[in-house]
């Protein structure tokens, strides 16, 4: 499919006699012109036509602010007059309304000019679940005018007319209140003992998308539906109706080609997806899938049940044993067991998320004190080795061909290795009590501590309690996938529940070749009501999955290849796990405008009286009670020192960009800035906070009076330049996909991260997308001759790089180098498209790190050092490549690290 830049530009022209009347004037070709004419490829400087291939992800690389948007656009009116159909991929529900808004103008351009025989359409394909809650939402955002009642303007018409729907059963029912809005029983009716579907479906507002998606040239969806969702209707595919077809096989059905806007985005919502959570036991009944799975294998013919008994009960034994163990901290010495108890006990906080394996740094430690490992160091494999050694063998056959050959165990550690067998076996949780006294016995000559064995005993036995549970999961998984055709309800109902959905649909297993589990515990507050186990399961290769996006995962589900066009402006980052895609970037512009980018240190410090006068605040690092006063203390102390003067001198120098931001990674941590900001010694400025759309109208303890701060909710983020100067707002939320300008132009002068980003490796979705690109990283460029011999050699790297996660210290200052590394380029890349809030227009921006754990050298996990090192770790084609794609954009990081880096040699 071939696109010319001279076809694209004259499009441009043609729409932009919609903006001659406006305060702004034309601008569509204007910036498309800019764009465009910069952008180079692979083999020339200039470029004329996109080739968009059938089968390839292609990527295009341009900064933020330059026009991408705009292309897309313009490419959705290219292909109502080429007779094309298109679906653009967008990172959420707003922006999919503003597209659908924007386009559905353009085409009528289109058709009104003669350029179109009839009037193209461009719908926008939504999930029906939460549509009414978001109308709620933004017809509590329109501000009618006095003069016209009833006039919503364009917000009604952008965002509410496509999101409220009405329903015709209401009418039809003979009491009221049967359902709530927002939740109608449209799949759910019953007659006899079949499921029926409303009969109003072909005509009710909430599944309209469906029915306009199905006709339309220009598709719009966002990430999150493309790879989860389904169409709730039934479609016609080949002339046999078909239900509960995917969104993503509807879409490249239905399509020619597929535009992905900001595709590292998209890929970082690949990689989440490969998460599934699974109640495994909970205090309040009938919510656990265990349970309700047992119950539903009851209604499966004997020869089916069967399959299923041993499964579900183990994994019901396990789950049950471990979160009841945690509960009443059985795994510990209690006043039953010892008369020590009061000197040997030491309260735990069970509540969070671990792997089976994340004690084993704590564990080894005590176990096998020789190998002496200290919290900066990795573990030695053979201490690994040793400690997995203890756990139980497996009554299954093990196909693993990579998995180590067991370890022989001197006796005493035999005796171990038989007791915690025992833990979880049927009748362990039985003999929780004696076991505990056997595994304190049997530890005894090697630790002689009381304190240090009693902690030791609880961590293996979570970890045994975790490992077995992993092990009768898969078997379970593996059971219920057997009876996938069966036909039978109930067995569906089964493997949908313990499923990966989205990427493992099409890639059920990543590099690491096999899933990965993890587990947390909730409401240990009030454990008798509210505690909960749930396991976080992750499978598939979310990497594959967007390169391959337009190839293999086209294939298998629609069938055909199809061209996918990804743009971005950091999709290419290489040691950013989540965000770095692996397909060719064909097309690029340059980020050319020197000294655009200021990156440096604003540290403030305790004010005088304080018990920590004149010492630098760090937030990140901080105890958690510690946090909000600290946080108020920035917060005031910034506004004092910094933000008074500065804004003071660009209501002189540039009064339409005279605004700042302030970030933090929360909601509740924006509140405590706020707060402190409100109490700043002369402010004369309007602040602003992000709230969520709760905490609007709500009495919240961390948020400061309403007549002091004005509280915004993210779909007003675009207007705070008529209401306010400093905007306080969570990193996440803003980072990517607002537009605060005035005039073209960015009303956003500086930024201040007030709060290091969270960098935490054991994070799931994080660590499994680590995992996989470490395989995806280790495969050849060009290909290889023994396919077989290439992904045993992924596999490989995968696991290495599992077992140097498991191993690492998880405090950023002692972390492993390269996950170090691999942290804080995930975080730049999120700070590139921050910076690109400020620039939109061609303007410069200010990048400030007021946090001083930003600063804080200690082993050398300052941001400085660590951005040194990522830079000397490119290889020359990563160089060049940095060089040509970033410019500007990486070397203000560069020089604040104070590296003089030629990037281009």
């Amino acid at each position: 499919m071939r696109v010319t830049v001279q076809e694209l530009k004259g499009i441009a022209q043609l729409l932009d006699t919609q903006y001659e009347d406006t305060e702004a004037g034309p601008w569509l070709y204007k910036v498309l012109t800019g764009l465009l004419d910069r952008v180079k490829a692979r083999d020339t400087d200039t470029v004329d036509v996109l080739d968009l291939l059938a089968g390839r992800t292609q990527i295009f690389h341009a900064p933020t602010g330059t026009g991408k948007s705009v292309l897309v656009r313009i490419v959705g009116s290219w292909a109502a007059l080429n007779n094309h159909r298109v679906t653009l991929l967008v990172p959420d529900v707003k922006a999919t309304l503003a597209s659908v808004w924007d386009i559905s103008h353009d085409l009528e351009i289109l058709h009104q000019a003669g350029k179109t025989e009839h009037l193209a359409k461009c719908a926008p394909l939504m999930s029906p679940s939460s549509r009414h809650e978001r109308a709620l939402k933004h017809a509590a955002l329109v501000k009618e005018d006095p003069d016209a009642p009833g006039e919503w303007g364009k917000r009604g018409s952008r965002d509410v007319d496509h999101l409220a729907y009405g329903c015709a059963q209401r009418y039809w029912l003979d009491s009221a209140g049967v359902y709530r809005p927002g939740k109608e029983n449209c799949l759910s009716l019953r007659s006899g003992g079949g499921m029926l579907a409303c009969p109003w479906i072909p005509t009710c507002g909430k599944f309209t998308p469906a029915y306009q998606a199905a006709d339309a040239t220009v598709i719009v969806t966002n990430h999150h539906n493309f790879i989860q969702g389904n169409m709730r209707v039934g479609i016609q595919i080949d002339g046999r109706p078909v239900r509960s077809v995917t969104v993503r096989e509807f879409v490249l059905r239905a399509s020619d080609f597929v535009i992905i806007d900001e595709i590292d985005a998209f890929q970082a919502v690949a990689v989440d997806r490969c998460a599934t959570t699974v109640d495994l036991h909970s205090r309040r009944p009938w919510t656990a899938e265990p349970q309700i799975l047992d119950t539903a294998a009851k209604h499966l013919p004997l020869r089916f049940e069967d399959q299923l008994i041993e499964p579900v009960s183990h994994v019901r034994l396990m789950a049950e044993s471990l979160l009841t163990g945690l509960c009443t901290k059985a795994f510990r010495l209690n006043h039953r067991d010892d008369a020590r108890v009061p000197r040997l006990r030491q309260e735990y906080d069970y509540e969070g998320w671990r792997l089976p394996h994340s004690k084993d740094r704590a564990l080894i430690g005590v176990l096998f004190p020789e190998y002496q490992v200290s919290d900066g160091e990795p573990l030695p494999r053979e201490a690994v080795n040793r400690l997995n050694a203890l756990a139980p063998r497996l009554d299954v056959i093990n196909d693993d061909d990579m998995a180590p050959a067991p370890m022989l165990l001197d006796p005493e550690w035999e005796r171990v290795s038989s007791i915690l067998g025992t833990v979880v076996s049927p009748r362990g949780i039985n003999q929780r009590d004696e076991l505990k006294l056997r595994l304190h016995e049997a530890l005894a000559p090697m630790i002689s501590d009381g304190r240090a064995r009693n902690r030791a005993i609880d961590h293996l036995i979570i970890r045994t309690l975790m490992s077995e549970l992993d092990s009768s999961l898969a078997v379970l998984r593996d059971t219920a996938q057997s009876l996938r055709h069966s036909g039978l309800l109930s067995a569906n109902r089964i493997i949908d529940a313990m499923r990966s959905g989205g990427i493992a649909d099409i890639l059920p297993h990543g590099t690491i070749g096999r899933p990965i589990n993890g587990y947390r515990v909730t409401g240990m507050k009030n454990p008798e009501k509210d505690a909960k186990l749930s396991t976080q399961h992750m499978a598939g290769d979310p990497h594959t999955y967007v390169s391959e996006l337009g190839g293999l995962v086209s294939l298998i589900s629609a069938g055909v290849e199809r061209p996918i066009f990804g743009l971005s402006a950091t999709a290419y980052f290489p040691q950013a796990v989540k965000e770095h895609v692996h397909a060719p970037v064909m097309w690029w512009m340059t980020d050319a405008q020197e000294e655009s980018i200021l990156v440096e240190s604003s540290a403030v410090t305790y004010r005088k009286g304080h018990r920590a006068e004149g010492e630098r605040i760090p937030i990140a690092g901080q105890f958690p009670s510690d946090k909000p006063e600290a946080l108020r203390e920035i917060g005031e102390r910034l506004y004092e020192t910094k933000l008074s003067r500065k804004l003071a001198r660009l209501a002189k120098s540039d009064e339409t960009r005279a605004r700042v931001i302030l970030t933090a990674n929360s909601y509740e941590q924006c509140g405590h800035i706020a707060t402190g900001l409100a109490k700043a010694k002369g402010l004369s400025h309007r602040v602003c906070v992000l709230v969520r759309e709760e905490d609007r109208l709500s009495n919240v303890r961390h948020l400061p009076d309403p007549s002091l701060v004005r509280r915004i909710t993210v779909e007003e983020v675009e207007e705070f330049p008529q209401f306010g100067d400093i905007l306080i707002a969570p990193l996440a939320n803003i980072a990517r996909g607002l537009n605060i300008v005035v005039n073209l132009r960015s009303a956003i002068h500086s930024i201040y991260l007030c709060v290091r980003p969270p960098l935490i490796i054991d994070d799931p979705t994080w660590m499994y997308g680590s995992v996989n690109a470490a395989g995806i990283n280790s495969l050849p460029s060009g290909g290889a001759a023994d396919p077989t011999g290439v992904l045993q050699t992924a596999r490989t790297a995968a696991r290495d790089h599992l077992a140097t996660i498991l191993r690492s210290s998880p405090q950023l200052s002692t972390m492993d180098l390269v996950l170090q590394e691999q942290m804080v380029a995930g975080m730049l890349v999120s700070l590139i498209q921050l910076a690109g809030r400020a620039r939109r227009g061609g303007t410069n921006m200010e990048l400030h790190f007021v946090d001083y754990a930003f600063h804080d050298e200690t082993w050398s996990s300052d941001l400085a050092s660590i951005i040194e090192r990522m830079a000397n770790r490119w290889l020359p084609e990563e160089r060049r490549q940095m060089a040509e794609l970033y410019g500007e954009a990486v070397n203000a990081f560069l020089t604040y690290a104070g590296v003089d880096l030629a990037l281009s040699a």
